[in-house]
């Protein structure tokens, strides 16, 4: 059971410092002004920044000097306890502010990400999944702790040799590759870190995942006093405040493939290409058309309406943008036809062919790119940034519900939520921001949450013009 009431003051915590070329370790505590902890599922790893009051010389006796280790283990009262460690690189905005006392922000980020740096990768993946080599660099080359790596299996196979990357080079390169064996998934595969693990796995993953544990609304104006029980100024799970960051730009995700787009393809083993203009049979396999395909695709719950209207000048338009502008390298397959497993058989009848030419694991991107620009492009289409009073349970993944008042006087209407959101909105969350300020003993989330289509067509409704008297 979640639980229903937070408040925005009290996180009970406990920060430590250790360095690694001696000293001994120190609860920072009370020399804390802020500190904010950031999850994103576009960027890969934790990070932490924490505003410091030294009136100790922290600085030179412990000393910092970067590579020490933040152990920040922290809770809401009686809930359960969460421990991240984080590592030290970076001093930023050290200031004097009296005779003997400085203000400076450590910079940290999560151990994981800090031993991506210092590692890199020499090694051969001879058909393997992308899951399977994302599992085992991470095994091998990142993982530096108690967190583990989930990843969702694709249904493709790979062949590369690393050359050096470091490991989240290597992991995205890979990613970039994968496709889902459930086509209703086909979305962009991603690489990240939570409180609790790290994933790698595509983002309609997250739409399908029952993860939603928490509901959140906005407070709407009424005539009871604020302070009235279950009325007050920060009600079970109200939004503190909430930015709209986007609604929409239509210009911009028209020009990046939402709508419609088109994947320019070469075979430089065959000597085969697919471009503009494209024949009706290649159209379903290299163009993604926004009406047509829609369904294809798996939507948040209590959503799945389009963005446009089927009828309106965006919903008729057929300008292919390419998601890739040069000719993107893949290995094209005919209708009824199996790329070549064996290629003397395959290639029997084009001379000269030398005993033993095969390929592995045949590169075909362009059987998901379509699809997964336009999941990527829709997920920045809407989208809302609230902050709430702190709950830590809370994953980047989550989705959660929103109810947003109507912001308006007629009479009848007020107590409604939006209605193109949908009346209970689901919202998936893709950046969490932990936010503690000393001063005033506050805790809060700021989450940054997307919606990849409507909870209601785009169609006209009634304006009810009469006034509450």
């Amino acid at each position: 059971m979640s639980r229903q009431f937070y408040e925005t003051y009290g996180l009970d915590y406990t920060l430590e410092i250790k360095s690694l070329i001696g000293g001994s370790p120190q609860v920072i505590n009370l020399m804390v002004i802020e500190l904010n902890m950031f999850e994103d599922m576009y960027g890969p790893f934790m990070r932490m920044e924490v505003v410091i009051n030294d009136s100790m010389g922290l600085l030179d006796k412990l000393p910092i000097v970067g590579d020490e280790e933040l152990t920040f283990k922290y809770k809401n009262p009686n809930d359960e306890e969460f421990t991240q460690k984080f590592i030290v690189y970076k001093v930023a905005g050290r200031t004097n502010i009296k005779d003997r006392a400085q203000v400076y922000t450590l910079h940290a980020i999560s151990r994981e990400g800090h031993k991506n740096s210092l590692e890199y990768v020499y090694k051969p993946f001879i058909e393997k999944r992308p899951d399977e080599i994302a599992k085992d660099v991470f095994d091998n080359y990142m993982k530096d702790g108690d967190k583990s790596l989930t990843a969702i299996p694709a249904e493709n196979k790979v062949t590369m040799v690393s050359s050096g990357q470091n490991p989240l080079n290597l992991i995205n390169q890979v990613g970039k590759e994968a496709k889902t064996p459930n086509k209703k998934m086909q979305s962009p595969y991603v690489f990240f870190e939570t409180v609790k693990e790290f994933w790698f796995a595509p983002i309609a993953i997250f739409m399908a995942l029952d993860t939603q544990k928490y509901e959140f609304f906005l407070s709407v104006p009424n005539e009871q006093p604020q302070l009235e029980k279950g009325k007050g100024a920060f009600p079970a799970r109200s939004i503190t405040s909430i930015k709209y960051l986007d609604s929409f730009d239509n210009l911009d995700v028209i020009h990046r493939g939402a709508y419609y787009n088109e994947i320019n393809v070469i075979d430089p083993v065959l000597k085969r290409f697919k471009i503009h203009p494209m024949k009706e049979p290649d159209k379903k396999k290299f163009q993604f058309d926004y009406k047509k395909n829609w369904d294809d695709l798996l939507h948040l719950k209590k959503s799945g309406k389009k963005f446009i209207s089927e009828s309106g000048k965006l919903g008729k338009a057929k300008k292919a943008f390419s998601t890739h502008r040069r000719l993107l390298l893949s290995q094209i397959e005919e209708d009824n036809e199996e790329y070549a497993k064996d290629s003397n058989k395959y290639f029997e009848t084009m001379k000269p062919v030398q005993k033993g030419d095969q390929l592995n694991a045949p590169r075909k991107r362009h059987e998901a790119l379509a699809k997964s620009a336009h999941v990527a492009a829709s997920l920045n289409t809407n989208v809302l940034e609230i902050t709430t009073p702190g709950i830590p349970m809370i994953v980047t993944g989550d989705t959660i519900k929103i109810k947003i008042p109507q912001p308006t006087q007629m009479a009848g209407e007020h107590m409604k939520f939006l209605l193109l959101y949908g009346q209970e909105a689901d919202f998936l969350v893709t950046a969490i921001r932990h936010h503690y300020v000393t001063a005033t003993d506050t805790y809060t989330c700021v989450f940054s949450c997307s919606k990849e289509s409507l909870g209601e067509e785009p169609t006209p409704k009634a304006f009810d013009h009469s006034r509450e008297e």
